[in-house]
């Protein structure tokens, strides 16, 4: 193994990790060889979740296997460039089960800092949440108590696809309230169920009025 390749560090202050970059190159010198293989586990567009897995192949026989993860719009760089991000850190990892890393460390430094941004990041989005869940509760509450089905709507309408701000709406209720809003989705079903009977008579009526013009023309 190149130890030269494999200590050279960058604008690290507090750490002494190995760059992906002189990972790769030892790797390369070590074994040329060698291959690099990576491919995608997950690819999932709903979140924006990433799974790239790496492979590392010395003599045709792998000889490591390593994943990373990564979030779309998570951090600056995962914003255009979530794909490579995740798949230059399952690449980093992999080489480090090769042994090419220092002060046996796994974590690139973007790695490093890229956990601390998501943490960051998750820490930021749950408690905007439970601000979000007790401005709403109190607000969904009072529309219920006042039995105010226009302002019950609306809270709807805002709380429309944000399943975890429902959820904990909904959890924060009375059983009285709660009793309420079921028998408004029941009303709501059976005004529903009325209309489209009326809509399928009013369709049956016209085509039977055209069938009698036709057989009277």
């Amino acid at each position: 193994m190149n130890i030269l390749n494999i200590n050279e560090v960058t604008n690290l202050r507090d750490a002494d990790y190995s760059t992906i970059e002189s990972r790769v190159k030892a790797f390369r010198l070590d074994h040329p060889s060698g291959q690099i293989l990576t491919e995608i586990v997950k690819d999932n567009e709903s979140n924006g979740e990433v799974i790239f897995k790496a492979h590392a192949v010395v003599d045709g026989l792998i000889k490591a296997t390593s994943h990373a993860m990564e979030t779309k719009g998570i951090s600056n760089i995962s914003k255009t460039s979530h794909l490579e991000y995740a798949e230059t850190n399952a690449i980093c990892r992999v080489l480090g089960m090769m042994g090419y890393l220092s002060n046996n460390q796994l974590e690139s430094k973007k790695e490093l800092e890229n956990a601390k941004l998501q943490r960051k990041e998750l820490l930021k989005n749950e408690k905007k949440l439970e601000a979000d869940i007790a401005s709403f509760s109190i607000k969904y509450k009072k529309a219920i108590d006042d039995k105010n089905e226009e302002a019950i709507d609306e809270c709807r309408t805002e709380m429309a696809g944000k399943s975890k701000l429902w959820d904990g709406v909904r959890d924060s209720l009375s059983k009285n309230q709660l009793d309420y809003i079921y028998s408004l989705n029941e009303k709501a079903f059976d005004e529903r169920k009325i209309k489209k009977e009326i809509r399928e008579a009013r369709i049956r009526k016209a085509a039977n009025d055209s069938l009698k013009k036709n057989l009277n023309g």
